[in-house]
This record gives C-alpha cells, sequence and structure tokens, in this order.
C-alpha cells in the first residue's frame, strides 16, 4: 500500500475530524470548581507512571493473542454498535472492563519511554514502495480504546476514564513522532475520538473540572513534522535516478517516466480520480525545442553563478579557482550533452524541491498565520508535472489546527464551568469576566466569539480561509447550565 493510498484511507476510516457533520455541538454541562489537587486529573502520563521501554512494540502486541477482539465480524459490529448509542444505552448494557486483555497491554505502551517506530530505515531506502501494514490495526485500537473510555464515562468511572484518555492521548503523539505522514495522520484522528468522548464526560454528573487538565495539554498535541520530513526522504529515494552527474541513456530516462507514471496514476485511481497522462506530458515537454533551449539556458547560468560566487571568496587559492574553472567547463559541457528528456526531468526535479521547500516552511507556523501568507495559492501548483507529489501541508496544518481548536473550545467550557461554580450557576457576560486565562482560536489568533442569549453560552470558533463551506472549519459550541 502506498503512501498516497494509505493516506486517503486514513481520512476515510478514521476521519481527521470525527465529528465534521456536527456545526453545532450542544453541551448540557453543570458547575464544578477545580480538583484539589488542581493537576489531580491530568491527560497524559507524568514522568511517575513511566516505564523504560518501547511503546511501539507494546502497541502490536495489543494484537498477539486478542484478535478475535479486534478482527472479527461480531467484535467489528459490536464495537460500532457501541461508538453509536448514547451514554445511556451504553450505561444499561452494563459493560465492565471492555477489552481488558487486549486494552491494557495499550495502557502499558502508553507509559514506555523510549520510542521508535523502527521504519527509519525503510523510509530512507523503499521510497514510494513502503508499505505499513500496522498502521490499519492501530486505526482499530483507536476506535476500541474510544469504546471502552465511553463505557468508563458511562458508569461514572471518571478516575478510570482519565487514565483511558492518557492512553489515548500519549498513543496519539506517539503516532505524531513516527517518520510518515500517514501515521501523523492517525494520531490526529485518535486524538479526535478522545476529545469526541471528552465532550461527552463533561457532561455528566459530577465530572471533574479539567480546565487545568487541558491546559497542561502541549501545542501541538500530535506533531506533523517527522512524518513530512520522512515523506520527503521517500521522494528523495524516487528523485535520486535522474542524475545531473552523467549524461543519462534511454533505459534510465524510460525507467524514471515509467516510475513516476505508474505511481501517480494508481495513486489517483485508488482515491477516486481519474489517470493523469504525465508520460505524455513530459515528452510533449521534451519535444518543445524552445522550452528545452531556456531550460538549459537556466541550468547553465545557475552554474556560472556558482563559480561567481565561489571567486568571491577570498579564502580560494589561485589554483583551488583554477580546478574550479575547468570543473565548471566540463559541466557545462555536460548540461549541453544531455538529451532533452533528462534536462527536463532535472528541471522538474528542482522545482519539486524549491517547491516542497515553500510548503514545508509552513508547518512552523500557525494556520491563522498560513493564511496570512496565502497557503492555499502556494498549494495550487497545476503547472509542475509532478504537483500531485508535493507534500500538502497547508492541509494537513489545518486539520491539526481544528484538533487545536476543539481542544481549546473544551478548555473554554471547562472555565465556564469554574466560573458558574463560583457565582452561583450563572454564566459571564464577556469572556473577559472570566479570571482563568483562555487560549486564542487557532484560525484566527483572536479571542473566541461569545455571546449569552437566553441562559445559553455561544462559543463559536474561526475558519481558515476558504473554508467556510466546510462545518469541520466553522465550529459553534452551545454551552447550557443544567439544574
Amino acid at each position: 500500500m502506498n503512501r498516497i493510498f494509505f493516506a486517503a484511507f486514513v481520512l476515510a476510516v478514521f476521519p481527521l475530524v470525527s465529528r465534521a457533520e456536527d456545526k453545532v455541538v450542544r453541551l448540557k454541562v453543570r458547575p464544578m470548581p477545580a480538583p484539589k489537587p488542581a493537576l489531580k486529573y491530568l491527560l497524559l502520563p507524568e514522568v511517575r507512571e513511566m516505564s523504560p521501554g518501547n511503546p511501539a512494540q507494546w502497541y502490536v502486541r495489543c494484537f498477539a493473542e486478542q484478535r478475535n477482539f479486534f478482527f472479527t465480524k461480531f467484535s467489528d459490529t459490536q464495537r460500532a454498535r457501541y461508538l453509536a448509542i448514547s451514554l445511556s444505552e451504553l450505561r444499561a448494557e452494563k459493560i465492565r472492563e471492555y477489552g481488558r486483555g487486549a486494552l491494557t497491554q495499550a495502557d502499558w505502551a502508553a507509559r514506555l519511554d523510549a520510542l521508535d517506530w523502527q521504519v527509519l530505515e525503510r523510509v530512507q531506502t523503499d521510497g514510494m514502495d513502503m508499505r505499513q501494514p500496522e498502521l490499519g490495526p492501530l486505526g482499530i485500537l483507536g476506535t476500541a480504546l474510544k469504546v471502552r473510555f465511553r463505557t468508563e464515562v458511562a458508569n461514572g468511572q471518571f478516575d478510570e476514564a482519565v487514565r483511558t484518555a492518557k492512553t489515548m492521548f500519549a498513543f496519539a503523539r506517539h503516532l505524531g513522532e513516527n517518520p510518515t505522514h500517514a501515521a501523523n495522520q492517525l494520531g490526529l484522528s485518535v486524538a479526535n475520538l478522545a476529545v469526541d468522548v471528552l465532550e461527552e464526560m463533561v457532561q455528566e454528573p459530577d465530572c471533574p473540572n479539567l480546565y487545568w487538565a487541558l491546559t497542561d495539554l502541549p501545542i501541538p498535541l500530535v506533531d506533523l513534522r517527522k512524518g513530512f520530513q520522512g515523506d520527503r526522504s521517500l521522494m528523495a529515494k524516487e528523485l535520486r535516478p535522474i542524475r545531473d552527474d552523467a549524461v543519462m541513456s534511454e533505459e534510465e530516462l524510460e525507467k524514471v517516466v515509467s516510475r513516476f507514471s505508474g505511481v501517480m496514476n494508481f495513486g489517483r485511481i485508488q482515491t477516486g480520480q481519474s489517470t493523469h497522462g504525465l508520460r505524455a506530458e513530459i515528452m510533449a515537454r521534451a519535444k518543445d525545442a524552445e522550452k528545452i533551449r531556456a531550460i538549459r539556458e537556466r541550468m547553465l547560468e545557475a552554474r556560472r553563478l556558482a563559480l561567481v560566487n565561489r571567486k568571491r571568496d577570498q579564502k580560494v587559492m589561485s589554483y583551488d579557482f583554477f580546478n574550479k574553472v575547468l570543473e565548471l567547463n566540463s559541466a557545462l559541457d555536460l548540461i549541453r550533452k544531455m538529451p532533452p528528456l533528462q534536462i527536463v526531468l532535472l528541471d522538474e526535479k528542482q522545482k519539486f524541491e524549491t517547491r516542497t521547500d515553500e510548503r514545508m516552511k509552513l508547518l512552523a507556523l500557525t494556520p491563522w498565520q498560513i493564511d496570512r501568507l496565502g497557503g492555499d495559492e502556494l498549494e495550487r501548483d497545476g503547472s509542475a508535472l509532478l504537483a500531485n507529489l508535493l507534500p500538502h501541508v497547508v492541509e494537513a496544518r489545518r486539520a491539526q489546527g481544528r484538533l487545536e481548536q476543539r481542544m481549546a473550545m473544551l478548555r473554554h467550557v471547562e472555565a465556564l464551568r469554574l466560573y458558574a461554580a463560583e457565582h452561583d450557576g450563572k454564566l459571564p457576560a464577556t469572556l473577559s469576566d472570566i479570571a482563568v486565562p483562555l487560549p486564542d482560536d487557532s484560525f484566527t489568533g483572536k479571542p473566541f466569539a461569545y455571546e449569552v442569549k437566553g441562559g445559553t453560552a455561544r462559543l463559536r470558533g474561526g475558519s481558515p480561509r476558504h473554508g467556510e463551506k466546510n462545518a469541520a472549519c466553522d465550529v459553534c459550541y452551545e454551552v447550557a447550565f443544567q439544574k
């Protein structure tokens, strides 16, 4: 399963925002002061809970002797039902210790300190052929943990529920440390599954206030850097056969064209898109004499410029400079001898590497900062032959931002419960009336929109640019207090 197909598979089966269809999230909560001590409840394991060991191995061990629990049709149907019914219906099922044998291994894994997914060598050597068969079962593990989380909340077992939340968030963070983007996406999905249950949990009677627990979580909770860097390494392996140090033969050029044409068309077919005539487009460009002349001139000028820069360096000795001149003449002669098809491929390789950098630099920015720089425009590049293989940083960073937004809004809900506990169950007129700090919206960089009408607080999140048609990007929480 190549990375394009698996990324689509993850999005289809484990959506990054599992409640994207819900534009309005209605919560009925009760006033609740902060626990004492304030950090009685945390949502990630602490150092004092950790043990030495590699969590990746233990996550996989969950399936070793529990295949019936994870992979049978009955277990799939049962999980789906437990996720679909209400908490009151789930409470009536009287489920105790769901997945006790299998999921205990995941609890242990989440509290180990030496993560190694053991995929780094494959990332550096396998290219687009890299497969990660373990990700499918790990996705099922995430849904099974959500079921257990819900059963604990339904039974009022809040200490146990917080323990499962810790496991899920630690699991999500561990997936964020995997050097493949597909695993990072799965990490975001697992974290969103946990937030789904937290939204249900805060509405239960006697649920402890989780404001400080949510505040303690790192931002971002699930990182994306290693995954994009890993995917870049996969592409570097694919681009390596396009040589700039020798004239390529027709056989070598045909192998490169066939490889990219096959990979891109397979990925498009698997994601429901029409095939793309990459081979025909490459050949058409190779036959365009004027285009080839312009590309060749750019390459020659780049080599000449490199010599000028060396000459300006006073540390270069005269004999070294003479050698560089010979080296440059040889390089210029090599460029002139390269066939047109090689010139086209080298030009596309250089464009791909440059545009990858232009996208990956956005990982350091918040979603609203990306919008300010015109992130959507940076990811539109229909002229590049390899555009479909460029990293979709803006889309992924927004998915990450939606998770941050959900958690920030839930933190607001818990701040409202704190305020109401100190003010006879009343809602604050404005967010500035709340004593504890509140996070800004990741999509605007500003405080969330807030208003109170008829005893209900409305908390609205912003949308990324061009995201108005996506309900997941325009979330509103309606918070009312139960008597």
